[in-house]
């Protein structure tokens, strides 16, 4: 589970709201203890006029729970989530801009023991039913690299004969072949959107994961999983339902920069579709996602810039110097800073054993072979040298790979005609249709593609990877 800081932003503006502003739906986030939980609460009117709600959690695979105790004054609100006769969540909360876009709730949470925060925004986007599942050939397949058994799914166009196929890549952390993050099967529905246009797809589980299999004492880098890559293109040349003129590359986040690397060595493959891909050095977007967080919880600007130098600090001990005992120094620097900024009946549930325990998670990440290795990746040193089509398509409100920082830099120092560059509006990096594209709301947002997104993929297909020979 993600773990941030959180600093109270204050609004100054307040307006009386009413029963009927309540009803409806609202997402947000809860804060405990430096644990942020996203929930989802409906509220609505009895046949007394009322009002009713449930909540939804799903980190904790908690759906449609029902809240008690439910009143609104003028601009106050307060609810009770009773788990049983001694364990009750108690929510008192403050509401603002009501009847706007941007109508908000903020307030403090308590249970048991523990005091939080929480904040809500009304959320005005229709939950709809996903498609009807499209029905083709399906195949369990295995794809060996060396030692490395890789297990996964190809799917095809049910009577086709030879078809273009796209192998989809998975960003960072371990994914199965559905690249199912929070319920919603990102890969899955690609996979069936593309098979309607006539495309085959791969999409592979990762190394460890599912019924993949990894090196044991070894942690995989980007460029182990474009091993990965280039030998799944080798299965597919073997297959006689695949054009093998017709070879594809979809990379989300982190798979678009080793589609980068497979086709800048492989004229084999003939497009590529990077899916929120970063277009600036490892190193450089952990940075920007740190500015962006911190400037979301209006931290200051001091702070926020001791904060990346001190990060950038930590780079140079993973790069030169190895110096781990300073590192643990830096973060936990950091960490009493953050608690500066909680208030004194959250820190005093922060023990010095559990901060203790997270930097040194961190630390083990940090000197991992991937984390060491992604720190110093370029995408724009293999774009460069790829001369097949490619489409890059980014999420407007991405706070993983922002689009503004990462598309400034590739116009900058890469013009070339064979690269198409979208932005989907008011989406995610999971390319959800969201409020305020942090990552809290992947959980809670429907689990479907924001408009735009397939039609932006379907519209260059048609026009440019059909075409290919």
């Amino acid at each position: 589970m993600k773990r941030f800081a959180l600093i109270l932003v204050i609004f100054p503006f307040q307006i009386f709201a009413n029963s009927n502003f309540i009803v409806g739906c609202w997402i947000g986030k809860i804060d405990v203890v430096q644990q942020i939980l996203a929930i989802k609460i409906c509220f609505n009117l009895d046949s007394n006029q009322n009002l009713i709600g449930k909540i939804d959690i799903p980190q904790q695979n908690a759906y449609q729970l029902g809240l008690s105790n439910i009143q609104s004054y003028k601009d106050s609100i307060y609810f009770d989530l009773i788990i049983n006769v001694v364990n009750v969540a108690k929510f008192a909360g403050k509401i603002f801009y009501p009847f706007t876009d941007t109508s908000k709730i903020i307030g403090t949470f308590r249970q048991m023991s523990f005091v939080g925060n929480f904040d809500l925004e009304k959320y005005f986007y229709e939950d709809s039913e996903n498609e009807e599942e499209f029905k083709g050939f399906q195949e369990d397949v295995e794809v060996f690299n060396q030692d490395i058994k890789l297990s996964g799914t190809f799917e095809r166009p049910q009577e086709a004969k030879k078809c273009p196929v796209v192998i989809l890549i998975t960003g960072s952390g371990p994914q199965n072949r559905d690249e199912e993050i929070f319920g919603f099967k990102v890969f899955k529905d690609l996979s069936q959107q593309l098979l309607k246009l006539g495309f085959a797809t791969l999409r592979m589980d990762d190394r460890g994961v599912g019924g993949s299999t990894t090196s044991v004492g070894k942690s995989s880098t980007t460029f182990d999983f474009a091993s990965d890559v280039e030998q799944m293109i080798n299965y597919l040349k073997t297959r006689a339902d695949v054009d093998t003129n017709k070879i594809g590359l979809l990379g989300h986040s982190e798979g678009a920069i080793v589609s980068f690397i497979v086709a800048s060595k492989r004229k084999d493959v003939k497009f590529i579709i990077s899916v929120a891909g970063p277009m600036i050095r490892g190193d450089s977007i952990i940075l920007e996602q740190i500015r962006l967080q911190m400037q979301q919880q209006n931290a200051p600007d001091s702070l926020i810039i001791e904060t990346l130098s001190d990060q950038m600090e930590i780079y140079h001990i993973i790069r030169k110097s190895k110096d781990y005992e300073r590192a643990k120094e830096i973060l936990l620097k950091q960490a009493k800073k953050q608690m500066e900024f909680y208030p004194e009946e959250m820190t005093t549930q922060i023990t010095t054993r559990f901060i203790e325990r997270n930097i040194q998670n961190q630390l083990e990440k940090m000197r991992s072979d991937w984390f060491t290795t992604f720190i110093d990746i370029d995408p724009l040193e293999f774009l460069r040298e790829i001369d097949c089509p490619v489409l890059l398509i980014f999420g407007e409100k991405d706070q993983q790979v922002p689009p503004k920082i990462n598309i400034s830099r590739l116009s900058r120092n890469i013009k070339k005609k064979n690269i198409t560059i979208k932005t989907i509006p008011s989406a995610n990096h999971l390319f959800q249709k969201c409020k305020t594209g942090q990552i809290f709301e992947y959980a809670i947002l429907p689990k479907k593609f924001a408009p735009g997104f397939i039609e932006t993929i379907s519209d260059w297909l048609k026009t440019v990877a059909w075409k290919q020979k």
